[in-house]
């Protein structure tokens, strides 16, 4: 482990397995899809329907930030597959890694640590919604960090560096992404058509949002499914 890492794990290990409740509550809340990015999503609906400022701008930065997003976890994927296997603290044998109560040890087997989608995902949402309120958008970065981020620290899935790696790439993109997709003449016609069409653009906006509460796992498993059936017919 880096100078980083070491310190922090082993100050957050020390606390493993010393109550089942504890080690179970905080392994609900980092497995719970509605803890992690529904709170977030349910933060953008709210923020659509707000009234205040300029109605049109407000919504065209929301759907920025839920576009940036897409972009975010395929980068994020992307690496983990492209840089050296990283294994989690869970996984990594002789780190001395104390396992908390109810952790399967065989979760998440294969899939390198580095860097952590939940991270790059959420702080990229998070970031974007600065440009539209301040306060909610300061809460979702602590929400990312605390909620979602910690707990997975905490429970071996990631090293801190795998966190603040994803943290520093969300808030890149979503500090870059948002203004630019905003300010895009495409975007805001492709904005202005949808907004014409409510019966199209809400379904859309509904399936977006829901991806992102789900951590795109639904779409991923569509994909290794499509992915299998071509293999099958390729064979």
């Amino acid at each position: 482990m880096n100078f980083i890492d070491g310190p922090i794990i082993a100050l957050m290990n020390a606390y493993a397995r010393q109550s089942v409740f504890f080690d179970n509550l905080v392994g609900w809340i980092a497995i719970n899809p509605l803890l992690k990015g529904g709170v977030l999503a349910t933060l953008v609906w709210w923020l659509w329907f707000r009234h205040g400022g300029s109605r049109e701008l407000g919504r065209e930065r929301v759907l920025a930030a839920l576009l940036a997003c897409f972009p975010a976890i395929a980068l994020a994927r992307g690496l983990a597959a492209a840089l050296p296997m990283r294994l989690r603290p869970l996984h990594e044998p002789g780190a001395g890694f104390v396992i908390p109560h109810g952790v399967d040890q065989s979760v998440l087997d294969g899939w390198s640590s580095f860097p952590s989608d939940h991270a790059v995902l959420f702080f990229t949402i998070a970031t974007g919604l600065l440009y539209l309120s301040r306060p909610a958008g300061v809460f979702a970065l602590a929400y990312a960090a605390f909620v979602i981020g910690l707990p997975r620290v905490y429970l071996g899935f990631h090293y801190p560096t795998d966190v603040l790696a994803g943290a520093a790439m969300g808030i890149a993109i979503g500090w870059i992404a948002v203004p630019y997709l905003a300010g895009s003449r495409a975007f805001k016609s492709a904005y202005s058509w949808l907004d014409s069409r409510p019966a199209v653009f809400y379904p859309l906006f509904f399936l977006a949002t829901y991806q992102i509460a789900d951590l795109f796992s639904s779409s991923r498993g569509l994909l290794r499914g499509v992915k299998k059936l071509v293999m099958i017919i390729l064979a």
